[in-house]
């Protein structure tokens, strides 16, 4: 598979068979993820792989995305909070590399997988794994085997529509049309849902307004 097919056949899978992916392949996915480029070369990623499933059905009752309590495989991305560069939030950059670089190797080795950050408050996440303090978890990658391969989707713009050459030009802008007021509102909303103890109920509730593909 070419690096091109790779990134047009990834997709966000999130149903998985039986079948568990081998540790042989998730050292590969992982050894890609590690030869991503990180700010000054530091390096400063962990991975934390998850199988036990109590564990996983653990994170997704403090407040994860519903389909996690049916995946029976994760990795948790981690990466050193201790930056002077926080204007530009060098650790959050560093492991979204690691994980695109993961994404696509596991493409290639006909793994799917899903990026998700719709995840449990950090420090709740912290606890629970027994994270040190100065590691932040940057994202949840699920992954197995898929029954049926995606088909590729098209992109919602043409690239004469979203690259600006030397100035921004906030006219062409399409994005400059979203309300700030709905945004607003469901940020105040998640803010409130991830301080919440998470009752069978308020899951349930917040399943229905999960994106679903």
């Amino acid at each position: 598979m070419t690096l091109d097919e790779a990134i047009y056949a990834r997709r966000s899978i999130r149903k998985y068979s039986e079948i568990k992916v081998g540790l042989d392949k998730i050292k590969e996915i992982i050894t890609a993820g590690m030869w991503a480029p990180t700010a000054c070369n530091k390096q400063e990623y962990r991975f934390v792989y998850l199988d036990d499933k109590e564990l996983i059905n653990a994170i997704y009752a403090l407040g994860a995305a519903h389909f996690i309590s049916e995946t029976r495989q994760a990795i948790l991305v981690l990466y050193d909070n201790r930056i002077d560069n926080v204007e530009y939030k060098d650790h959050i950059q560093s492991g979204s590399a690691v994980i695109q670089n993961m994404l696509l190797k596991a493409t290639e080795l006909n793994v799917g997988t899903c990026w998700v950050c719709n995840l449990p408050s950090k420090r709740k996440l912290k606890k629970l794994l027994e994270i040190p303090s100065y590691y932040d978890p940057i994202a949840l990658i699920t992954f197995g085997y898929f029954e049926k391969a995606p088909q590729p989707m098209k992109r919602k713009h043409a690239v004469e529509d979203i690259m600006f050459v030397n100035k921004f030009e906030i006219k062409k802008d399409m994005a400059s049309q979203k309300s700030s007021s709905q945004l607003f509102i469901k940020k105040f909303l998640r803010s409130i849902y991830i301080r919440l103890p998470k009752s069978k109920f308020l899951l349930k509730l917040a399943e229905k307004f999960e994106k679903k593909f």
